[in-house]
């Protein structure tokens, strides 16, 4: 009899415990996905060019020296792309003799070409990528005349413009999904630097570094 009970009594306790068991949990996913924006080279990488302009000897006739660079964009909201130039750092500069030195003036800056209509870029049909004006060559570099530099201050961007950070490009978020590895979701620009050989005092080289900043207003 009272193994008969004893046994009841732990049959109920094992159905009560049975009952209670926990069947379902809970887990809690957070994140965030901040203000994303990158510039790379057109290989999805870091962006680092080396543009040779060589040994610029005067000629006759309207040719510029130029230096393109391609470089990508991607962001997730508006963007703006800004560039700064460093002083020029000249070595072995000769007698100017009553001559002119080259100076960041005589050196076009700006941005010659903009392809936005990849599968996913953000309106890719619709959206306007709006070049500072000063620094739009989109159609095509100033013209030489009479051998002489043809970029003309306040009108033709040049490095003399871009010595402090300056603002050469905005527009709408770019990327409407994707990452740098992805073929489709960027904007791509050309930028270039242009001069023309002239008889400026001689010099054993000249330099400058231009770095582009893309942030995200």
């Amino acid at each position: 009899m009272y193994r008969r009970i004893i046994i009841a009594v732990l049959s109920m306790a094992a159905m009560a415990a049975t009952s209670a068991a926990q069947t379902t949990g809970t887990i809690t996913v957070n994140g965030s996905n901040p203000a994303a924006v990158s510039i790379t080279n057109v290989t999805g990488t870091a962006l680092s060019a080396t543009v040779t302009l060589g040994a610029l000897t005067p000629a006759s006739g309207g040719v510029l020296t130029t230096g393109p660079v391609d470089i990508r964009m991607r962001s997730s909201k508006n963007y703006v792309l800004s560039a700064q130039a460093t002083a020029l750092n000249v070595v072995g500069l000769g007698t100017a003799a009553g001559g002119d030195n080259m100076s960041a003036g005589d050196i076009g800056f700006g941005i010659t070409a903009l392809a936005n209509t990849g599968a996913n870029v953000a309106n890719s049909g619709t959206r306007v990528d709006t070049v500072v004006p000063l620094f739009d060559y989109t159609g095509g570099l100033p013209t030489v005349t009479n051998g002489l530099t043809p970029f003309i201050a306040s009108t033709n961007g040049t490095l003399n413009d871009i010595l402090a950070n300056t603002q050469i490009l905005s527009g709408p978020r770019i990327s409407s999904k994707g990452n740098n590895s992805t073929d489709n979701n960027f904007i791509g620009a050309t930028v270039v630097v242009a001069t023309l050989p002239q008889y400026f005092t001689p010099t054993t080289s000249f330099s400058t570094t231009i770095t582009l900043t893309v942030t995200t207003p």
